[in-house]
């Protein structure tokens, strides 16, 4: 399980370190080496592991391909997708330009843990979405549960 919030920054490389939390939190065993990164929604990037990975893969092929909208979050989401093997020794990742470009990502970045996924976000636009939706969390809570 994913969680936290964690301030970084991205390197003129485009490498981003993975907080250690979050790294220590993966039994590799059971959720495989490496993670997934597309598309996210709300601009930001999600983040999967092998396992959680192949769930939402699962997830969105019960749609039909002759569902138009399925075949254009599929295009969207898939091309954009990236197989990360793993952490480079630093637990550094390299974020393609592509993303970087979808999330607006230039220098600062939020890392949430999110359970099964991890959200990376310019930091601009996490402050943005706690600022506008931090205060109604107990109503949003209450409509959910």
């Amino acid at each position: 399980m994913f969680t936290g919030e964690y301030h970084h920054t991205i390197d003129d490389k485009n490498r981003l370190a993975i907080p250690v939390p979050l790294r220590e939190s993966i039994d590799v065993n059971l959720e495989g080496k490496g993670f997934f990164l597309t598309r996210g929604l709300d601009g930001c990037l999600f983040m999967f592991t092998p396992s959680s990975w192949h769930n939402v893969v699962s997830k969105i092929e019960q749609h039909s391909f002759a569902d138009m909208k399925a075949r254009q979050f599929q295009r969207l989401f898939f091309s954009a997708a990236q197989k990360i093997p793993e952490c480079d020794p630093q637990g550094r990742i390299l974020i393609p330009q592509i993303l970087k470009d979808h999330a607006k990502i230039k220098k600062n970045v939020v890392i949430a843990g999110l359970n099964t996924r991890i959200e990376i976000w310019n930091e601009k636009s996490w402050n943005d979405f706690t600022t506008a939706y931090g205060k109604a969390y107990e109503e949003i809570a209450e409509g959910l549960f």
